[in-house]
């Protein structure tokens, strides 16, 4: 009788410690699925995008930014008096883009990186001609404003070819190629 116990007791000890446990997500209630996912940390919301959109983002985060950040509407739903502005983040795969508005929803400051883009085409024709032969192996595209105007934006591209390595950065509103490091 013991050892018909202890063997019951074994097995319900393994069948509790072998249950599978299953934490459900937050569910979003509505019928669009383009709406993105929007989290809070602390005073900043931030934006995930639908994978589908993400190549539009990369493009033009500003224009993106623009075209689908409904922040009016966001503000009449939010409703809080206490807040002298938003901030707002995106973010893709590839990167994000970061933006202040006022408490009325004007945009004031925009910032954003991304890693590994395709190079506007004129870029791309230039990078060509100038290192014929290397390999470009990591982009990052920087640039920030005020009041929705770019006022700075470069790419910094990362060449190789046989074992050597060329840093460059790549100012769009000079449009030069400045030569950083060569390893």
């Amino acid at each position: 009788m013991k050892k018909m116990f202890l063997g019951l007791m074994i097995l319900m000890w393994a069948g509790i410690a072998n249950a599978q446990f299953t934490e459900l997500k937050e569910a979003r209630v509505g019928f669009d699925p383009n709406l993105p996912e929007v989290t809070v940390e602390g005073d900043t919301y931030v934006f995930r995008i639908n994978k589908r959109f993400g190549e539009e983002f990369e493009k033009d985060p500003i224009g993106f930014l623009n075209k689908h950040c409904r922040l009016e509407a966001f503000i009449d739903l939010v409703e809080d008096e206490g807040i002298n502005g938003y901030q707002v983040d995106v973010k893709s795969t590839k990167g994000r883009l970061k933006a202040s508005y006022c408490k009325e929803g004007n945009l004031r400051k925009v910032s954003y990186k991304l890693k590994n883009v395709l190079l506007p085409p004129q870029l791309q024709e230039e990078v060509y001609r100038k290192y014929r032969g290397w390999n470009m192996t990591r982009n990052v595209h920087r640039a920030k404003g005020r009041d929705g105007i770019v006022e700075e934006e470069y790419f910094k591209i990362r060449l190789e070819k046989e074992g050597e390595v060329q840093n460059l950065r790549i100012d769009m509103e000079a449009a030069e190629i400045i030569e950083l490091a060569g390893l």
